[in-house]
């Protein structure tokens, strides 16, 4: 029975303790939850992955799987039409009143919210004629316009397209838009601007607290990014094992942490104020990009044979033993890029040339390598480590798997061998090579995904948003991976990232791409601290950073600047 009692939060939370039924038993995932949200207040959640954070946002949406125990003494209460009403009781009609329309939640994962087989925009219209009771001409209008200002571009035909034919950044796009569309009370917000650019994210954040304003909507903003927190939360609640172990206002708790948690959380963010120095000399290139051109032929174009060009007339070269930064909006071309120095994006002109001391190989040219000679110079590691391992070998399999398809070893026991040795450098258990990937965290899976690439000796590694999906302090135990192999194995590493303060710790040069061109290149101090292109200044402009200096009293100069303008003042930046 749905219990009302008059109620001035929005949200209350009070001793929620939910378990899991499993095979191994009952596990606790919530203990003794408590947590509010006031009318228009931004409250951030935080923590690192299985703390909880995910759990509570589907308890207060009542998503949960079957198999969620949910104890005796848990409370839950929503205002609702200024009403206190018990969410832990609603049944039928009044769970789905609240639930999509009082309630709105924007998931991590876009591609398992929208129905496959119907347009984005059909299910859209349906959520605002259910909940707002608009015709179908106002709804598809309120859709379009919201397309629009969460910045997808063709918005009108954009609108009738399903959610497969959309890049993963425009999917997530498409997503807050859906969730925005019935001007819900509360949203819930679970990593909702991870895959989107820095512009694009900095942009749907301000139209979240645009809306905030305009409406006294109460946000629950659920995130790994510290930065950006910063940036949108009044309060912050930061969640461990499934327990609460800090919470106050943002200010308090992001630069005066009293928890460790907290504070090993903020020691692993990327700072900005150090910027590393540019090597001391250029080796000679690995590979050499020039002129490269990819089209792909557009599926319905208006015009038969019409061609999308994703990338046009780019030069690059990566030279041997250092990271290059590759960086630029969603559809600017980085990833057909990537994919064109593995052989796997049709190159319709320009030329890829590896320039190996055993191994010369011309993509582009009239005779084309084998994939397989490819292989054994160039990896990739992929953005989501969990969709791009089989669930169904083993680590050992898996990372095996290469030597086996190219016939590197000679039998199983050197092939054994070899993948002991790789997992060692990637810093994974060699006892735990038997267990399935299901079995690992996501910074473990990504060293396995790393491991897997590493194993046939290639001289180049591609990282295509490696550590996008990862928390801070995962994200930076990768880092340092990286670094280390590039120091001990002699890698060239091509890392593709929309995060610029990840490109700025990690990288030695940087290339910026924008609408499939190259617009600028440089050491990262040359194009973070003096950029030469507007949109470099944009792109740089709109990261989401915590002042660092705040962050460690001991460190605060005498007349306290943003990190990157006391970077400027060192070098000597006048612009």
């Amino acid at each position: 029975m749905m219990r009302t009692e008059p109620q001035t939060n929005m949200l209350e939370i009070r001793d929620l303790c939910l378990d899991f039924r499993t095979d191994e038993g009952i596990v606790r995932a919530l203990d003794h939850i408590n947590l509010s949200v006031a009318p228009g207040e931004v409250m951030g959640l935080v923590g690192e992955s299985g703390s909880g954070k995910s759990v509570t946002a589907k308890t207060i949406m009542r998503l949960n799987p079957n198999n969620a125990i949910i104890q005796p003494g848990s409370q839950l209460w929503l205002n609702h039409n200024g009403e206190r009403t018990d969410v832990l009781a609603l049944r039928g009609r009044h769970l789905r009143t609240v639930r999509g329309g009082a309630v709105s939640m924007i998931f991590q994962e876009p591609m398992a919210s929208f129905a496959p087989a119907i347009p984005l925009g059909e299910q859209i219209i349906e959520t605002i004629q259910i909940h707002l009771g608009h015709d179908r001409a106002t709804a598809r209008k309120i859709g379009i316009e919201l397309f629009e200002r969460v910045g997808i571009p063709m918005p009108e035909q954009r609108f009738d397209q399903y959610v497969f034919e959309l890049s993963g950044g425009m999917r997530q796009r498409a997503m807050i838009a859906m969730a925005l569309s019935t001007r819900p009370k509360l949203l819930i917000a679970d990593e909702p601007t991870t895959a989107l650019d820095v512009t694009i994210q900095a942009q749907v954040l301000e139209l979240m607290l645009e809306l905030r304003e305009q409406l006294g909507m109460a946000m629950l903003f659920i995130t790994h990014d510290l930065g950006v927190i910063s940036k949108i939360a009044d309060n912050v609640t930061v969640m461990k094992r499934g327990e609460v172990v800090e919470a106050g206002a943002a200010d308090s708790v992001l630069y005066s942490p009293r928890h460790d948690y907290t504070r090993r959380l903020l020691d692993a963010l990327p700072k900005m104020d150090r910027l590393p120095e540019p090597p001391a000399h250029t080796p000679e290139p690995l590979v050499k990009v020039t002129d490269l051109s990819i089209s792909y032929p557009i599926a319905g174009g208006a015009k038969k044979g019409e061609l999308f060009h994703a990338v046009r007339n780019a030069s690059l070269q990566l030279p041997r033993g250092q990271i290059i930064g590759l960086v630029g909006e969603s559809g600017s071309g980085k990833t057909s890029l990537g994919k064109a120095l593995l052989g796997a994006s049709p190159v319709s002109g320009g030329r890829v040339e590896y320039l190996c001391d055993e191994h010369g190989y011309t993509l582009g040219g009239k005779r084309k390598p084998k994939r397989q000679q490819i292989a054994r110079v160039a990896q990739l590691v992929f953005q989501d480590p969990y969709s791009s391992l089989n669930p169904r070998m083993t680590v050992r399999d898996i990372i095996a798997e290469p030597l086996e398809a190219l016939k590197l070893t000679r039998n199983r026991a050197e092939t054994d061998e070899r993948v002991k040795e790789v997992a060692r450098l990637c810093h994974l258990e060699v006892s735990h090579l038997r267990r399935f990937p299901h079995a690992f965290s996501g910074g473990q899976r990504q060293r396995i995904s790393i491991a897997r690439a590493l194993v046939c000796k290639p001289k180049l590694l591609i990282a295509d948003e490696s550590v996008a999906a990862l928390d801070v302090s995962i994200q930076a135990e990768i880092l340092t991976l990286l670094k280390q192999l590039k120091a001990e194995l002699g890698l060239t590493i091509l890392f593709i990232s929309h995060d610029l303060s990840v490109i700025a710790n990690l990288c030695d040069r940087v290339c910026v791409m924008k609408q499939g061109e190259m617009v600028e290149e440089g050491t990262v101090r040359d194009i973070y601290l003096n950029p030469q292109q507007e949109y470099t200044r944009k792109l740089i402009g709109a990261i989401p950073l915590l002042d660092q200096h705040r962050l460690s009293a001991d460190k605060v100069p005498d007349v306290p600047l943003p990190a990157m303008e006391l970077e400027r003042v060192r070098m000597g930046y006048q612009g």
